[in-house]
């Protein structure tokens, strides 16, 4: 398993999701963008999915209570703290 090349990927899938989301904010809600619109959000919140999916593969921490899960980040306190929804994660699983 070449960990460069996955890391590499996560990123990737990572930076491509926050592309879909900032086009799919920024498009009116007419009726003609209206299936446009739909079709980047599932598409994002696929890329989510796959990126959760890689990251605990790559055996990084991810939030037990959003979906799909987000990678942990740690604060300067070393608590782990999800950037998505602010909770900190005290206790994990053995």
């Amino acid at each position: 398993m070449d960990i460069d090349a996955l890391h590499s990927t996560l990123l990737t899938v990572t930076l491509v999701s926050e592309k879909l989301s900032a086009i799919a904010r920024d498009l009116p809600a007419k009726n003609g963008t209206a299936n446009v619109k739909r079709a980047l959000i599932d598409a994002e919140n696929d890329l989510r999915v796959a990126k959760a999916t890689l990251a605990g593969e790559l055996g990084f921490h991810l939030c037990p209570r959003c979906w799909p899960p987000e990678l942990l980040t740690v604060d300067r306190q070393g608590a782990e703290t999800c950037p998505a929804c602010g909770q900190r994660v005290c206790d994990r699983a053995a």
